[in-house]
């Protein structure tokens, strides 16, 4: 019994002590999956949309950066957005292709570097038949970068708005509660369900649509969903404990 109780202490520990790694490698994978999702969509842009694939991964690149430059100038209170959206596409680039060794393969096969036989398999079997593909593919893996940077910077906002609301939304149910209103669980449970729904679709469809946007027409709607469906939850959360 004694060593039964020790091997369940022995792993509750366990897992006090991991959990921190297992919600990093969590957010790492779903990070790579929704960049991954987001070249599928440019691939199929590509295939059926686009007229000149590179050409048009590149103005997309151009765009999604000029607008940080339109937001961000001298004196302006959101100078931090800046040094986000760098350092979260700096990020992003290095996780896909750096560390994954095609950026320094792509730049030695366009600047000719001599190199070894191995290395020259390499290059001519992989980079040389999808030079194409690979540099759209840099530029849309850096706009995700950047459109992380943005969601990132709009989080203390979502924060913001979900304590005012859920103030709001407890101040009606203790008001519901002293009047003796009905349970609502399930009216909860819709608020709840729907802010984890409408939140998570919108993130994912602007951080992988490769079509140029404004991060006003995805924070602004998702704002007010979040807010709306946040008061919901808690106005209708169970009146009794």
């Amino acid at each position: 019994m004694a060593s039964r109780s020790s091997g369940l202490y022995d792993g509750n520990v366990a897992v006090a002590f991991l959990w921190p790694l297992q919600w990093l490698f969590g957010t790492l994978m779903l990070y790579i999956l929704l960049g991954l999702i987001a070249l599928v969509m440019a691939f199929l842009f590509a295939k059926y949309q686009w007229a000149d694939p590179v050409q048009a991964a590149d103005a997309l690149f151009q765009a999604e950066s000029a607008r940080v430059k339109a937001l961000v100038h001298p004196g302006s209170y959101v100078g931090g957005l800046a040094t986000i959206t760098a350092q979260t596409q700096e990020w992003t680039y290095w996780l896909f292709f750096k560390a994954t060794s095609l950026h320094e393969a792509t730049y030695a096969y366009f600047a000719g570097y001599r190199v070894n036989e191995i290395d020259r398999l390499y290059l001519s079997q992989l980079v040389a038949r999808n030079a194409r593909e690979i540099y759209l593919a840099m530029n849309v893996i850096q706009v995700y970068g950047i459109r992380i940077g943005f969601v990132l910077a709009s989080l203390p906002l979502f924060f913001l708005l979900y304590v005012v609301s859920g103030i709001d939304g407890l101040t009606e149910r203790y008001i519901r509660r002293a009047c003796s209103g009905r349970e609502s669980a399930d009216i909860h449970k819709i608020g709840r369900l729907s802010k984890l729904m409408f939140f998570a679709s919108g993130v994912t469809l602007y951080l992988c649509l490769p079509i140029a946007m404004s991060p006003f027409w995805m924070i602004t709607p998702l704002a007010l969903v979040f807010t709306v469906a946040t008061r919901v939850q808690w106005q209708f959360y169970k009146k009794y404990f």
